[in-house]
């Protein structure tokens, strides 16, 4: 929906979330499957930049997940998210190693290499940051795959139980409604 300056309004950024959500909830697979491609579509958001699309195809191949949803959930990290999360990926990563960088160094390097992506700009990203960026990712990808395994599965399930009651409440009725007008 446009508004009067034409200019995208919240309802419809809503309404595209909600598609999403109901099209992984409308998955034809097992509520675990689902679990399973988001889980590896998040785990692969976070690790592998510029190729997590591809990845997370893969990796939902390899664990019979669902491949649309691994996918679609990688997106959770893309051009407007990438400057607040991988910064602090690396920061937190950057601790882990233990080599601690400074979040304005880590800022400045990522910001060269986001407006100036080139061989020449990663290297000069140094290993330090580049394996704090993987130690990070891998992090965030195996807390928020944890995560988002469980409540989609969780959410996959409730759904479909809430569909099939509906679909039986509506057979009920409709017998009912036949047996009064047999009975008429």
């Amino acid at each position: 929906m446009l508004s009067p300056r034409g200019k995208k309004t919240m309802r419809t950024r809503s309404n595209k979330s909600l598609k999403f959500f109901l099209k992984l909830m409308r998955h034809p697979g097992t509520p675990e499957s689902v679990g399973r491609g988001v889980a590896v579509g998040l785990f692969s958001a976070f690790f592998f930049p510029g190729v997590h699309m591809l990845i997370a195809f893969l990796l939902a191949m390899l664990v019979r997940g669902a491949r649309g949803a691994a996918v679609l959930v990688t997106w959770i990290t893309n051009p407007i998210t990438i400057p607040f999360i991988w910064p602090v990926q690396c920061y937190l990563g950057s601790f882990m190693i233990g080599t601690p960088l400074s979040h304005a160094r880590i800022e400045s390097l990522l910001r060269n290499v986001m407006h100036e992506p080139s061989i020449q700009s990663i290297r000069d990203l140094g290993v330090d940051l580049i394996l704090s960026f993987f130690a990070g990712g891998a992090l965030f990808g195996s807390l928020m795959a944890t995560a988002g395994y469980f409540c989609t599965t969780a959410m996959v399930r409730r759904h479909r139980d809430r569909m099939e009651n509906r679909k039986q409440s509506r057979i009920n009725h409709f017998k009912l409604k036949r047996g009064s007008c047999e009975t008429d």
